[in-house]
């Protein structure tokens, strides 16, 4: 009987060991309501522990099953399995679980609220738009200054691939794009829109129309110089994403337009009004920022799309309607 006993414990030290002196630590996600067959069942196949059956087994005669708490964990291959189950039965084990997110350049700021709403962080769409419009974030960023008063973070919000915490706040989520921002756009690059003679928030406005029409990267300093020109000669810009962005719904934020469209008034359509818009109407890429600090040296003041995302420039208003006869009105 002696035998037996000491067999057995020899079997049972085994089963519970881990399954590596050697730790190798790797995140485990528990799902709600998933059974101890399948946790046990992920746990080996993981490598974390050496026997399912003795993880169920130890499970049952604990009656831990119920206590086994859903969530995100941080195991390792030289815990044992004693170790690995009173950690998914604490309370306070579990890490809080974090998404990826894909903010997109030339994503309007309501894209971002939606992106980040669907990817499963716990606010809505309407509490994200209102904290962007908190006057406090000037407080702490000072690129912020040359907004004019009432305009949100449009334009600010840094595109990128970024990781939150499930439980994190819309604050918490601007606070990582404004300083992601702050680190990508340098004091030398801020220092560069004054050597254009606008204010950055003026630099943000163009690049974010630049980001929104050049679908070839190639092009953005050419579109980039094209504007700038316009500007020069006091010339409307004529961009129409800034009337899409005026235009936009939540059925549709980037709406085809109609030549009706074309003529409807208000602040951002650059077709009756010669000037840049009140702000940015995307968040665009640090290369279209860079395209509106640097733009081309070109005489072009006209492009046509083409229709295979290139466009077709001109310096008169004679070539610009053959451009337009060729590749538009035959289309």
């Amino acid at each position: 009987m002696a035998a037996v006993i000491v067999t057995a414990g020899i079997i049972v030290v085994s089963l519970d060991s881990a399954r590596e002196d050697v730790g190798r630590s790797t995140y485990f996600i528990i799902e709600s309501d998933e059974s101890v067959d399948s946790i046990a069942d992920r746990l080996n196949d993981e490598g974390l522990i050496r026997s399912p059956g003795y993880f169920r087994f130890r499970i049952r005669l604990q009656s831990k099953g119920d206590e086994i708490v859903a969530g995100r964990y941080r195991l390792d291959t030289a815990m044992s399995t004693s170790q690995i189950i009173n950690a998914l039965t604490s309370e306070n084990a579990a890490l809080a679980q974090e998404v990826s997110i894909q903010f997109t350049e030339g994503w309007r700021t309501e894209q971002y609220a939606e992106a980040a709403v669907a990817a499963g962080l716990s606010f809505s769409v309407d509490e994200f738009m209102e904290a962007t419009r908190n006057p406090k974030w000037n407080n702490e960023f000072v690129f912020l200054h040359t907004r004019p008063s009432g305009v949100a973070l449009e334009g600010y919000l840094f595109p990128d691939t970024y990781n939150f915490r499930v439980d994190a706040t819309p604050d918490d989520v601007i606070q990582r794009l404004l300083a992601t921002y702050e680190e990508r756009v340098t004091p030398e690059m801020i220092a560069r829109a004054d050597g254009q003679g606008m204010t950055l928030h003026q630099i943000m406005t163009l690049a974010s129309i630049i980001e929104r029409e050049a679908a070839v990267a190639t092009e953005r300093g050419t579109i980039s110089s094209v504007y700038h020109n316009r500007l020069e000669r006091g010339m409307p810009l004529q961009a129409d994403p800034t009337i899409q962005y005026q235009l936009g719904t939540v059925t549709e934020w980037w709406p085809e337009l109609t030549s009706a469209d074309v003529q409807r008034n208000g602040v951002y359509n650059t077709y009756l009004n010669p000037s840049l818009p009140p702000g940015p109407i995307c968040n665009p890429s640090l290369a279209a920022i860079e395209a509106a600090l640097n733009p081309e040296q070109t005489p072009y003041i006209f492009f046509v799309a083409t229709g295979d995302g290139t466009h077709a420039f001109a310096v008169t208003l004679e070539e610009h309607e053959r451009n337009i006869d060729q590749y538009q009105r035959g289309q």
